[in-house]
């Protein structure tokens, strides 16, 4: 839901890494030390649900967590990764300088 009481934009993008189900753990382990990465599923398949996060104080948060999500797309074990969501809401007034 978006909190439009936030002082600052939120930026975090939904991602499914598929990894070699026996690599799982230590793909998840190598996923979760990418900055803004957090784990919060996984399947015996050996599928992995993330969530990238903009950092505070960055200029281009979009930019930054599509290059990490490139780069954790390449980390050893990854078969495949798919964004599900992807949500911004620095268009919002309260984002722009204006008035709710």
């Amino acid at each position: 839901m978006i909190n439009l009481l936030e002082e600052s934009p939120v930026n975090i993008a939904g991602v499914m890494f598929m990894a070699y189900p026996d690599k799982a753990d230590k793909v998840a382990d190598d996923l979760q030390a990418f900055p803004g990465a957090e784990i919060h599923a996984t399947g015996e398949n050996g599928s992995l649900v993330f969530t990238v996060e903009g950092l505070e104080g960055e200029t281009n948060p979009a930019k930054r967590i599509i290059d990490t999500i490139t780069d954790m797309s390449n980390v050893s074990g990854v078969i495949s990764s798919s964004l599900i969501f992807h949500h911004n809401d620095a268009g919002l007034p309260q984002h722009q300088g204006k008035a709710l």
